[in-house]
C-alpha cells in the first residue's frame, strides 16, 4: 500500500465499518508476515533499534550472529557490548557508520557492522546489519601467507645471488694482500683491506635486509594518527632534507580519520619512500605530499619531481633486489609493500621518466561513512 494511500485511510478510519476495517487488519498481517519471511530469507543479521538501543525488529541470523534468542526489546548494547568499544554511540546515532567487531563468546569471529539512522513516525531509529566476514579474513590470511613463502624463495635465491659478488671480491682482495705481503707492499695492503671491510659491510646489509625481509612480524595494531607519524619522519629526516636542498610541500585536505596501525611499522613505510623520493630528485628538488580521506580510506600521495621510473622497471619495482641505485639492496619496497598488506593497505605507483614518481597510499579508515548510505532519510 502506497504511503500517501495509508495516510488518507488512517485520516478517515473511524468512518470505517468494522468488516473494512476486519479487512484491513487481515491485509496489513498478510503483508507483516511477508515482511517477516523476508527479511529472515537473508543472509545478513538485521536488527532495528530504538534511540536507546532497544531491539524493535531482528530476524534469524541477527539472533544466530550474535548468539542470543528473543532479541526483541533486549538493548542491543548489551548483547553486542563490543559494538561500543570500538565506535562511537553518538556517530552511530549522527550518520551512517561501517565497521568490524571483534566477538569472542561463544566463538570467536569477526563482523562487519553498518548502521543506517532514519527518522520514523514516532521517534529516531537505527537499522543496523551484520554480516559474519571471518571466513573471509581467514582466507586472505591463508592467501599472504602463501605469498610470503613463495617471497621468502625469491628472496633466498636472491640473496644466494647478491652474496656471491661481495664473497668473490673480498675473496680476490685476500690473494691480491698474500701477494702484497710477500712483496711487503703494505700500502697495497692497506686497500685491500679496505675493500674486503666495505664488502662486509655490504655482505652484513644484505643479510640483515634479508631478515627484515623475511621475519614475520606481527602488527602491534592500535589507534593511529597518520599525520601525527609522517610528521614525525618528516621531522626526524629534516636534517638531510636541508643538506640536500629539498623541500617539503605538505597539504592536508580536511580532518583525517583515525586508522588501526602500528605506529612503527608506518613510520618505517614513511621513511622509505621520503628516503627513496629525496634519492631520485636531481633538480626542482621538491616532494609534495598530499593527505586526505574519502569515506572508506585514508589516502596519502607522495609526488616527488625526480628522475622517475622506466616504463620496464616500474613493474618490477616491489620485487626483490630489484633497485638502479648502486648501494641499493632492492628490499626496501618490497618491504614497504609487505607491511602495507599486513594492514590491508594498497600502494600505487605512477613515474615517467625524467616526469616525477608519485606514489599513492590508502589506508581503511578505523570507522568507514559510505556515502551509499545516507543518514538523511525522507519521512
Amino acid at each position: 500500500m502506497k504511503e500517501e494511500a495509508l495516510r488518507r485511510l488512517l485520516a478517515r478510519i473511524e468512518q470505517l465499518d468494522q468488516a473494512t476495517l476486519a479487512s484491513l487488519v487481515r491485509k496489513f498481517y498478510s503483508q507483516r508476515n511477508v515482511f517477516e519471511k523476508v527479511i529472515n530469507v537473508i543472509r545478513d543479521g538485521i536488527v532495528m533499534v530504538d534511540w536507546d538501543g532497544r531491539i524493535l525488529l531482528a530476524n534469524n541470523v541477527a539472533e544466530e550472529l550474535l548468539n542470543v534468542r528473543n532479541l526483541r526489546n533486549m538493548v542491543l548494547w548489551k548483547c553486542a557490548p563490543e559494538i561500543l568499544q570500538q565506535i562511537d554511540l553518538a556517530q552511530i546515532q549522527e550518520k551512517s557508520i561501517v565497521g568490524e567487531i571483534h566477538l569472542t563468546y561463544p566463538a570467536e569471529k569477526i563482523l562487519r557492522f553498518y548502521s543506517v539512522p532514519f527518522a520514523a513516525e514516532t521517534e529516531p531509529q537505527i537499522i543496523c546489519v551484520f554480516s559474519d566476514i571471518t571466513q573471509d579474513l581467514e582466507q586472505k590470511k591463508k592467501e599472504l601467507e602463501e605469498e610470503r613463502t613463495h617471497s621468502i624463495l625469491l628472496l633466498s635465491a636472491g640473496v644466494a645471488h647478491e652474496i656471491g659478488n661481495p664473497l668473490n671480491s673480498i675473496s680476490l682482495q685476500l690473494e691480491l694482500m698474500q701477494t702484497f705481503i710477500r712483496e711487503k707492499n703494505f700500502e697495497e695492503i692497506s686497500e685491500a683491506a679496505m675493500v674486503c671491510q666495505k664488502e662486509a659491510e655490504r655482505l652484513h646489509g644484505i643479510i640483515k635486509n634479508f631478515l627484515q625481509a623475511v621475519q614475520p612480524v606481527i602488527p602491534n595494531f592500535s589507534d593511529a594518527h597518520l599525520l601525527e607519524l609522517l610528521n614525525f619522519v618528516i621531522k626526524f629526516l629534516s636534517p638531510e632534507l636541508d643538506n640536500a636542498g629539498i623541500s617539503i610541500q605538505l597539504a592536508v585536505d580536511g580532518d583525517v580519520p583515525i586508522v588501526l596501525a602500528d605506529a612503527d611499522q608506518i613510520k618505517q613505510v614513511f621513511f622509505n619512500i621520503i628516503k627513496n623520493a629525496m634519492e631520485a630528485m636531481t633538480h626542482k628538488k621538491c616532494l609534495s605530499i598530499n593527505v586526505g580521506s574519502d569515506d572508506d580510506f585514508v589516502i596519502l600521495k607522495f609526488t616527488d619531481t625526480g628522475i622517475g621510473i622506466p616504463t620496464e622497471q616500474l613493474g618490477k619495482v616491489f620485487e626483490p633486489f630489484c633497485t638502479s641505485k648502486k648501494q641499493g639492496t632492492g628490499l626496501g619496497m618490497f618491504i614497504v609493500q609487505r607491511i602495507l598488506r599486513d594492514h590491508h593497505a594498497s600502494i600505487a605507483i605512477e613515474s615517467k621518466t625524467d616526469m616525477g614518481t608519485t606514489i599513492t597510499i590508502k589506508f581503511p579508515r578505523k570507522v568507514h561513512s559510505p556515502r551509499m548510505l545516507n543518514a538523511t532519510n525522507e519521512k
